[in-house]
């Protein structure tokens, strides 16, 4: 059926799982504080995309702005706290450098192509985005006043990696990615109260969160195997 919907449309279009290792270290040592819990927090995290994409006359740069969801859980099941959950929506603008083969002019990556694969599918990343999340703590029992259950805003990234195209076919191509995340500061609210000391105000608890993320890309070129048989 994927295919088939494919088949119908024109242009190169991507779909990306995603596996991400997070880190989010102070609202963890927060969480600690509040609950008494040392549980590494939101990892692993897993994420699903959607990209269009679109090149350089030129020159091998290629843009592949992208739209993805991406949720994580972290289950605590104890008398006063349930578990975390994070969820958000990222719009992430890729920009894939194929470094070793920068003047190619070719719809790699495909077997009809001639060419080392390496020089043709290997290339660098730099993905500005814009991201909003959403993050819950389901409490057991009665928080302080001062404790906020929710937290949500927008959040700036920005990423690094490197990935490998692989050609299935000239429909299909394959490109296994790594990357590493940068985040704009995310803020909770009194996530730090604690019931002994519920008379006290408590700061916010902001967390510049990084990402080491493992991506699995699903790229589909109907337009080139129309342009073949026509």
């Amino acid at each position: 059926m994927l295919l088939v919907l494919f088949q119908s449309i024109n242009g190169q279009f991507g779909l990306r799982l995603k596996f991400n290792n997070n880190n989010y270290e102070e609202w963890q040592t927060a969480v600690g504080h509040r609950f008494g819990q040392d549980k590494k927090l939101f990892s692993p995290g897993f994420e699903a995309g959607i990209d269009y994409w679109f090149r350089l006359k030129k020159r091998r740069i290629e843009f592949l702005p992208e739209v993805s969801y991406t949720m994580a859980l972290t289950n605590y099941g104890t008398s006063e706290l349930d578990k975390l959950s994070l969820s958000g929506i990222n719009f992430n603008f890729h920009t894939q450098i194929y470094a070793l083969d920068l003047e190619g002019d070719c719809n790699c990556p495909t077997f009809s192509k001639q060419g080392p694969s390496i020089n043709k599918g290997l290339f660098f990343h730099f993905t500005p985005g814009l991201g909003y999340f959403a993050a819950k703590a389901s409490v057991n029992g009665d928080p302080p006043t001062e404790f906020k259950d929710k937290a949500s805003g927008l959040v700036f990234r920005a990423g690094i990696g490197a990935g490998m195209d692989i050609g299935l076919s000239d429909l299909i191509t394959v490109t296994p990615v790594i990357s590493y995340y940068f985040h704009s500061g995310m803020k909770w609210e009194k996530l730090d109260a604690r019931i002994d000391d519920a008379s006290i105000t408590y700061p916010d608890s902001t967390v510049n969160p990084s990402q080491l993320q493992f991506t699995l890309r699903f790229g589909f070129r109907p337009d080139y195997s129309r342009g073949r048989r026509r």
